[in-house]
């Protein structure tokens, strides 16, 4: 199962990168190769050439041993710089792939697990910056202070 565990803003201005940033987790007995994002309109259907920024990564593992966070260990998949095109209504689509090397057609990539997000209003005017719960804000720290993730500070 793939969780979002750090949405979206819920507003942004078009072309501008998503704060707080995305960030997905997987349960600890799922094994996916890599994580991909696909933005979508209101009727489920993925829209090309509009989302920027990292689409597809892979998740890393956050160790934190100080932390007083229930969640110590996981891992984590981060899209630190993402950003939408055009103004509108959309959603992000998170899906969770497993490479399947034995295939006879040579390795094939193979949907385990998708989420998708809030809803996110793009507008072609700025917006005030979203501030994360504090859940979303003490995730960000770890993630940030282990300084393998890339997660942004907050723009100011």
């Amino acid at each position: 199962m793939v969780n979002v565990e750090v949405q979206p803003p819920a507003q942004v201005q078009a072309g501008a990168v998503l704060y707080p940033p995305l960030v997905v987790s997987q349960d600890t007995n799922d094994s996916y190769d890599f994580v991909q994002v696909a933005l979508i309109d209101s009727y489920g259907r993925v829209l090309e050439d509009q989302l920027y920024g990292t689409l597809s990564t892979s998740a890393q593992s956050l160790t934190d041993r100080s932390s007083s966070h229930s969640r110590g260990t996981g891992e984590y998949a981060v899209f630190p710089n993402l950003a939408v095109g055009y103004a509108g209504v959309y959603a992000l689509q998170v899906s969770a792939f497993r490479m399947d090397y034995s295939s006879p057609d040579g390795a094939v990539a193979v949907l385990t697990a998708s989420a998708i997000t809030t809803q996110i209003m793009v507008y072609d005017q700025s917006v005030a910056t979203e501030i994360p719960s504090p859940d979303e804000q003490a995730l960000l720290r770890r993630l940030r202070r282990s300084g393998q993730f890339g997660v942004p500070s907050a723009p100011r």
